[in-house]
């Protein structure tokens, strides 16, 4: 798989409206008719972006101190999709990792039952499927419960 290097840094104001504009077109978010606040990650210092010539190619939320179980936690994670599959997801994953691992021995995530490409991807990084959350957001999907040891 081709690899197109990114520069990962946190998110201002500026880069909402291309971060909505994934969110809008994109799953989980759109089946669970979901919307993610980046005005208040911002303000939690929590999310970054990926920015290949200065234009937003992706996004992660994550908590890298431990939330549950010694582990950090991945809130949410988002690549345009018309420059899906190029690595940029997976480099987001490596900097969330590597920030979390200063401060957690794990790290979780929440997958939705029906995203099967989001579920492969996960796995391919390395997680394990760890538990299921019935209902949690939507009636009859599932958020399935992902972990990963960093140390």
């Amino acid at each position: 798989m081709p690899t197109i290097p990114v520069k990962i840094r946190p998110m201002n104001k500026n880069h909402i409206a291309a971060c909505d504009d994934i969110v809008r077109t994109s799953e989980p978010w759109k089946t669970l008719r979901e919307r993610v606040d980046f005005s208040a990650a911002i303000r939690s210092k929590q999310v970054y972006v990926a920015l290949i010539e200065g234009a937003v190619a992706g996004f992660v939320i994550f908590t890298a101190g431990p939330v549950f179980a010694r582990g950090g936690y991945l809130r949410a994670l988002g690549v345009a999709p018309a420059i899906r599959g190029l690595g940029i997801g997976r480099q987001l994953m490596k900097f969330a990792e590597k920030t979390a691992v200063k401060q957690s021995q794990n790290f979780f995530l929440c997958v939705s039952s029906f995203n099967k490409p989001g579920q492969l991807f996960y796995k391919s990084l390395g997680y394990a499927k760890a538990g299921k959350l019935d209902n949690l957001i939507k009636q009859g999907v599932s958020e399935l419960i992902y972990w990963k040891r960093l140390k």
